[in-house]
């Protein structure tokens, strides 16, 4: 998974450095946050914004391994819990008498 991975994410780079390559004489007017930037290269937009879709992600993943791991521990106590229960359950000395002999066959002939 790791490897497959690198490797979108190599394709993207290449792809990106492509695109930006064929645009890099084009420029635009960008407007971030009430700020205008004028005759920017196409090419510096299309990086900033892979680096922000990268960081994006990069947060919504860090967010969700917190929780998995959190969730992985919760039920990591509750395991070991109740792996302890049932080792006392069989440590408990077993309670249970035998019947009389004499009372199981039945009633004695007189």
């Amino acid at each position: 998974m790791t490897i497959l991975r690198v490797v979108l994410i190599l394709i993207i780079g290449f792809l990106l450095i492509f695109l930006s390559l064929q645009n890099s004489n084009y420029t635009t007017a960008v407007q971030v946050f009430h700020r205008q930037y004028y005759n920017i290269s196409l090419s510096v937009v299309m990086l900033y914004a892979f680096a922000f879709g990268l960081l994006t992600i990069g947060i919504f993943a860090v967010i969700d391994e917190i929780r998995l791991r959190s969730r992985l521990h919760k039920q990591k106590k509750e395991k070991d819990a109740l792996f302890e229960e049932l080792k006392a359950l069989r440590n408990i000395a077993i309670g249970i008498e035998e019947p009389d002999r004499s009372e199981a066959g039945g009633k004695e002939k007189k």
